[in-house]
């Protein structure tokens, strides 16, 4: 069986489901992980780990000071040799640029997988699109979650004969797909990182609008954190949500699919963010909620358009609409009779196309092809 050498650092943070399903679940592969650092252990577990800050003192001083001069990892290639990797996967574009050296020095083939910011905040940088120009000339090969990513690729640089979709896949064993019915009110969730891209104050003020045309009875629950929670929360205050909104803070994945069941429709409304960041692809959370049942209101963003059937399994605004995404809204409450349809329409979408076992063996004969 042949060694698959996954490079995430740190090891494993918000992406953490997404990437340890691409770890735990290969079947004709071994995986070992290589990272800067780790957490989460107990959400993630994987073996062997090989852990930057488990290095001895003075190797572990040597590697932050390469790092931070060449922005490369020294001692790499060792443990590459010692666990007769055949291949490098590198997740982020910005790791994959740190991997260079240990690519050239061990002769092994670089895979790539991009997600989000990597492809859209980083090369706003000068020293970061120089850096992806060396990245896609020497690597392999590049994936990306959707062909809105893969063309953001392509006007990057990259040869397009080597970006390739590949598409995160959603463990359907794990989510029971409930059918919404109309209750005493319309239950919402909004799950994202409290950041710009995530668009949260536009589904906070479709919410406002939607209410002040034709209030009906509702709960928000926003699952997550970040460095915009305090303007949320003033927003919240402002537009006078608050006595129906709850915040819950950040929550293992686990969780997250525990919170599905109890809401009747998921607000994406994502965008690009003033500093170029963007979904990259799109949240793999449309997918779990669609996998669930739930109808989805959400923007055109990035790949959404891909993961979600638009006046299928839910509706699309365009970024920053907040009209459009009321109007949306008010029309997704009103036609409360359509979201059992819609549900079994989101989970069927999501069988056929991103169902966990299916991607994962997409992955290994993308990994056949380079080994």
């Amino acid at each position: 069986m042949k060694t698959i050498a996954h490079c995430i650092s740190p090891y494993l943070q918000t992406a953490g489901p997404w990437v340890y399903e691409q770890i735990r679940r290969l079947e004709r592969f071994r995986p070992v992980v290589l990272t800067q650092g780790a957490c989460n252990l107990e959400h993630y577990p994987v073996e062997p780990l090989y852990s930057a800050e488990d290095f001895p003192p003075l190797k572990k001083l040597c590697n932050r000071i390469w790092r931070k001069t060449t922005n490369s990892y020294p001692f790499y290639k060792g443990i590459l040799q010692r666990e007769n990797a055949a291949l490098i996967h590198a997740h982020f574009g910005y790791e994959a640029c740190r991997l260079l050296a240990s690519k050239k020095a061990s002769g092994l083939p670089l895979l790539t997988t991009f997600y989000g910011a990597d492809a859209t905040e980083y090369p706003r940088y000068p020293q970061w699109r120089e850096r992806y120009r060396h990245l896609f000339a020497a690597g392999e090969l590049f994936l990306a979650e959707g062909g809105a990513m893969a063309q953001k690729l392509v006007d990057l640089g990259c040869p397009q004969d080597k970006v390739r979709v590949w598409r995160l896949g959603v463990d359907i064993e794990r989510i029971e797909c409930i059918e919404r019915s109309p209750g005493e009110r319309v239950c919402f969730l909004i799950c994202a990182g409290f950041k710009e891209k995530k668009g949260i104050p536009y589904a906070l003020k479709a919410l406002a609008v939607a209410q002040a045309n034709r209030p009906f009875p509702y709960a928000l629950t926003l699952v997550g954190d970040g460095e915009d929670r305090p303007q949320i929360e003033a927003l919240v205050d402002e537009l006078g949500l608050r006595p129906c909104t709850t915040f819950k803070g950040m929550m293992p994945y686990e969780q997250v699919l525990a919170e599905l069941p109890r809401h009747d429709i998921l607000l994406q409304t994502s965008v690009t963010a003033q500093n170029g960041d963007g979904e990259g692809g799109a949240p793999v959370i449309l997918l779990d909620a669609q996998a669930s049942g739930m109808p989805v209101l959400a923007t055109t963003h990035g790949d959404i358009p891909e993961y979600v059937r638009d006046g299928e399994s839910g509706y699309l605004a365009q970024e920053r609409d907040v009209e459009g995404l009321a109007e949306r809204m008010s029309l997704l409450v009103d036609q409360s009779q359509r979201w059992a349809e819609m549900g079994r329409m989101g989970r069927s979408h999501v069988e056929d196309r991103y169902g966990a076992r299916r991607q994962i063996q997409a992955l290994e004969r993308i990994y056949d092809g380079l080994v």
